[in-house]
């Protein structure tokens, strides 16, 4: 995994100006206007202080709907001192307090009883103003937390000396994939130059890496379909996630069944598909041809498909290991002759 350090503020700034004049096209005139109009701005920063609830508005002509259990969970985690101040706008000549920003917590604060919380309150003679601030806050296209923030969070969490059980699964994967020195990334980290990890192979699935430790904490199962992938095809850069989920589909049938599947199952499955299919991509590319071909119009199921996809080119490749399937009606075809035209190398 790639290292992620404390730096200074002004060091990312430098940094993050010469990417964007790099790569996404601002200009030096453009950034200049920008700054010389923020300098020049008649309108200085919102002093925060405590505002009292019962002078709170929300108008619904620009406000989104509550989201019910969003309030629900902002009271179940409670602590005041992560309550950012609610962003709200009073009209000059006006009693009342119209907030733009941060309607969820104000409400979840109400109900948990408070009278009053943190606000950063404009004074302004622009009815317009709260309309215009609501959709600069949400529509900035700023992400919200992704697997990958939430994996680091909690792996922080359990340095720090946390043993909830979300962090003790976080800290239990990203082992799997430190031994086997396999960078858990998405993309946009990996082909970045400063977050790029320091292996030469990586995974960007978080959410899949996930079932692996879902079905077994200790992290066992998910070292073996890593190692199995890495060891059958070591020239791909990419653990790919279609053949990483079937392995894992396989096994969670195994465990499903109770059937029984012997030491090195999935290095075996796999070393019988390569000499047809030499990469895993390709193999994740050919059960998309193949899913096509015998469910026309139907959603790809990765977890079905890609399972009994390998499991009928082992079979058909003489392979003995008895792998579990989810039943006749989900074959891909492959074994009843029913293949996608050009699914094969010619000989």
């Amino acid at each position: 995994m790639a290292k992620r350090l404390t730096r200074k503020l002004t060091d990312v700034a430098r940094e993050v100006e010469s990417t964007l004049k790099t790569h996404y096209g601002v200009t030096q005139k453009e950034l200049t206007a920008w700054r010389a109009a923020a300098q020049s701005s008649p309108h200085s920063f919102p002093a925060s202080h405590m505002v009292t609830i019962d002078d709170l508005y929300i108008d619904y002509e620009v406000q989104r709907d509550v989201i019910h259990d969003h309030v629900k969970n902002i009271m179940k985690k409670w602590d005041p001192r992560i309550c950012s101040p609610v962003s709200a706008c009073q009209l000059v000549g006006k009693s009342t307090i119209d907030t733009y920003d941060g309607q969820h917590r104000t409400i979840a604060a109400t109900i948990l009883g408070y009278t009053e919380l943190p606000g950063a309150v404009v004074t302004t003679t622009d009815p317009q103003f709260a309309s215009l601030a609501f959709e600069m806050l949400n529509d900035t296209g700023v992400r919200h937390l992704t697997p990958g923030d939430k994996h680091r969070n909690a792996l922080v969490r359990y340095k720090l000396g946390s043993r909830d059980i979300k962090n003790v699964r976080a800290r239990a994967m990203q082992d799997q994939f430190d031994t086997l020195e396999i960078d858990l990334q998405d993309k946009g980290s990996r082909n970045s130059p400063t977050l790029r990890g320091d292996n030469d192979y990586f995974f960007s699935h978080f959410k899949y890496a996930q079932k692996g430790i879902d079905i077994d904490p200790k992290g066992q199962v998910l070292f073996d379909v890593l190692k199995a992938i890495k060891e059958t095809f070591p020239i791909q850069e990419e653990i790919d996630q279609g053949v990483f989920i079937g392995l894992y589909e396989l096994q969670r049938l195994a465990g499903e069944y109770n059937v029984k599947l012997p030491q090195g199952w999935m290095k075996t499955l796999l070393e019988s598909i390569k000499p047809t299919f030499k990469g895993s991509k390709l193999i994740h590319d050919k059960a998309k041809t193949q899913w096509e071909h015998k469910n026309p119009g139907a959603t790809w199921s990765a977890p079905s498909a890609m399972s009994n996809f390998m499991r009928e080119l082992h079979i058909l490749s003489g392979g003995k290991l008895q792998l579990p399937t989810h039943g006749p009606g989900a074959s891909m075809g492959i074994t009843a002759g029913n293949v996608a035209p050009g699914l094969f190398p010619e000989a």
